[in-house]
């Protein structure tokens, strides 16, 4: 009777039941960074907003490809989502389009929970107090500055391309497994300097093991006032990193709006930009259409970009 009753009003008979056991939210990059962060404080909102264990599960490896494609792979019934940002959605499938998934048209967004200025740091034992010295030392000895990066079209690389296209300097860029052994590299002096989240890279600047030279960003991002934006020294420069969750497109669509009116509360919430006050990010977009429709702006945007500048995958 009732499978009767969901068949005449449209409503799938998964979608009616769902969620009736756990949810996993795949991160596609080793723990500590924002995305890792951001997922597990979303998950927390979920277990209560849908009444199910949600777990966290990191998925690292391929510039972010392993964990992408398994959320691609997985069955679109609402019980896989993902924890992306900027360089999985938009810069890394734009240097390297991607085999089995297709940014655009695999996932949609359920929400863009935060943004986040990466910050520019370099051991506090070095002489480089600033930017400008930074630039300096650079433009001194073309190549002889190297710095870390997850990959090639990760945000910590881009941050990079964008001030050596602008301040014209020559750096040697190291690629890593995970922005983590980055910031162990720069800390034994392996590397010069680079961008980090500020998850992962803020208490090392509190705690005196790092300076933070300037932040991502067209103004000073609100997290971190004190900290001066890379546009007040290079004119034009603008970079953020957009976070996003997402889910597979083809999931019944009661559930998709079941779980953007979930994530808009927590998004929305206080407390939830209480947490990103604390960690250094600045809030994003809680509306799920809305940051569908940013989200599908920026693929296009920076695809553009991509082509425009010629970056490959190394």
């Amino acid at each position: 009777m009732i499978a009767l009753v969901l068949l005449a009003t449209g409503v799938s008979s998964a979608a009616w039941a769902w969620p009736d056991r756990s949810i996993k939210i795949i991160v596609p990059f080793v723990a500590g960074g924002s995305s890792d962060t951001l997922a597990r404080i979303l998950a927390e909102g979920l277990r209560e907003k849908l009444g199910q264990t949600v777990l966290v599960e990191n998925r690292p490896g391929g510039n972010s490809v392993i964990g992408m494609s398994a959320v691609a792979g997985a069955p679109a019934d609402g019980y896989t989502f993902l924890a992306g940002h900027i360089g999985t959605h938009a810069i890394t499938p734009a240097i390297t389009p991607p085999v089995g998934y297709d940014p655009a048209k695999t996932f949609v967004t359920i929400a863009v929970p935060a943004t986040s200025a990466s910050v520019l740091v370099v051991r506090a034992d070095t002489k480089i107090d600033s930017l400008k010295d930074l630039i300096d030392a650079a433009k001194s000895k073309p190549f002889a500055l190297n710095y870390g990066s997850p990959g090639v079209g990760s945000p910590s690389h881009m941050a990079v391309v964008q001030l050596a296209a602008l301040s014209g300097i020559e750096v040697t860029h190291i690629a890593y497994r995970g922005n983590a052994a980055a910031v162990t590299d720069l800390l034994n002096g392996t590397l010069d300097f680079m961008f980090g989240s500020p998850a992962e890279v803020l208490e090392l600047v509190r705690s005196g093991k790092f300076k933070a030279l300037s932040t991502t960003g067209e103004s000073r991002s609100r997290a971190t006032p004190d900290i001066p934006a890379l546009a007040e020294t290079v004119e034009g420069y603008e970079f953020r990193t957009w976070h996003v969750m997402s889910m597979r497109a083809d999931t019944p669509p009661e559930i998709i709006e079941q779980v953007r009116k979930a994530a808009t509360g927590i998004v929305a919430s206080d407390a939830f930009h209480k947490k990103l006050n604390e960690l250094g990010l600045d809030a994003g977009r809680a509306n799920g259409a809305e940051a569908e429709n940013f989200v599908q702006a920026e693929i296009v945007r920076w695809g553009a970009f991509v082509k425009a500048s010629g970056i490959k995958a190394e």
